[in-house]
């Protein structure tokens, strides 16, 4: 190194060499290009250890490139020329009042580029090494193009018809029975007009005729025998709700006819407990009749099967909760009358229009 040349100079050219060392063990086939990224590791002025990284990118006649390292930073590459055997460039580190210059080759057979760099006199031998994480190794094959989002509705509205089986859930305080809590499965029916906001979200509305039979138990029965309650009552549950649901297919299994959702809804129920069957005199309680027109919750997970663009199954197991229990009217509702709850397992048909 000539003595007129300063440190800031002399860290420069430092800057530009590299070691030998190997970050990433390449595979049999060599590159056919000097394209990439390429870095070494050498020790400054101080002895301590720092990386360089040579950055070519281009093909054919069209090149462009930089240097860096943690002393001079990033300059750009000026004069740059790059064949199938031969590279040369010259770069200016900040506050360095002259060029430095690269000529060197870039070795196809082991992937590896050599040559001098040069300044005012001074050179130094260096090899650059590909860089573990250049993603090429040669002219970059074009990217797939991505895949078509899927639309499973392909429709704004359609029409729901289910049939759904009501199993009894009840809630019992130290086997403590009350009229909610002899309730049995009924099967029972409703019908949907919806509304798909998005492909992935969807709102309705449904009107649902359902019930709940009663356990032929007599002797849970008997203590409301003298209200006429028996195995042929019925407690009818005809409403109507207004109702969210949001569809996981796109994300859980995305090339799946299966669509899994979730759902919530809420309306009002009108509801009466017949003494022999739907439609049959209202039981009288505390000389009130069991019957009104209530608020009614439901909170469902479930799926649609796709049959064609416009046709999907849809299975459905839902929690429903009716609002029927009232102190005033019947003012102990752990030992006669309470909220009702019922499972909604339910099988349907949609139509999309």
């Amino acid at each position: 190194m000539a003595q007129g040349i300063g440190p800031r100079v002399r860290s420069v050219l430092l800057s530009a060499a590299v070691g030998a060392a190997l970050l990433l063990p390449l595979v049999a086939t060599a590159a056919n290009s000097p394209d990439g990224t390429w870095v070494g590791q050498m020790k400054s002025a101080d002895g301590e250890d720092f990386e360089v990284t040579l950055v070519l990118d281009g093909m054919g006649t069209t090149w462009s490139g930089k240097l860096s390292d943690p002393y001079m930073g990033e300059v750009a590459l000026q004069d740059l020329k790059v064949t199938a055997t031969r590279i040369s460039f010259t770069f200016r580190p900040a506050n360095v009042p002259f060029p430095a210059n690269f000529s060197g080759s870039y070795l196809a057979a082991g992937d590896r580029i050599t040559g001098t760099f040069s300044m005012r006199g001074s050179s130094r031998f260096v090899k650059f090494e590909r860089s573990a994480q250049s993603l090429t190794a040669g002219p970059s094959a074009p990217e797939e193009p991505a895949a078509p989002v899927r639309v499973r509705h392909d429709y704004r509205f359609a029409l729901t018809a289910r049939a759904g089986w009501w199993p009894a859930l009840h809630l019992v305080k130290d086997e403590n029975y009350n009229i909610n809590n002899l309730t049995a499965a009924a099967l029972n029916f409703d019908g949907a007009v919806k509304w798909s906001v998005l492909d992935e979200f969807t709102m309705y509305a449904r009107y649902y005729r359902g019930g709940q039979a009663f356990t032929d138990d007599d002797a849970r029965l008997a203590a409301f025998a003298e209200t006429g309650l028996s195995g042929e009552s019925y407690l009818a549950l005809d409403g109507w709700e207004i109702g969210l649901t949001g569809y996981l297919g796109d994300v859980m299994m995305r090339n799946s006819r299966f669509n899994p959702y979730v759902t919530a809804a809420a309306g009002m129920v009108d509801w009466e407990l017949g003494e022999s069957g739907r439609g049959t005199e209202v039981i009288v309680l505390e000389r009130n009749a069991l019957e009104g027109s209530d608020p009614a919750v439901m909170f469902g997970i479930g799926t649609e099967y796709e049959l064609s663009p416009r046709a999907a199954l849809e299975f459905e197991w839902a929690w429903r909760y009716f609002l029927t229990e009232d102190e005033d009217l019947w003012p102990d509702p752990d030992n006669s009358w309470s909220n009702t709850h019922a499972w909604n397992l339910s099988l349907g048909l949609t139509w999309g229009f």
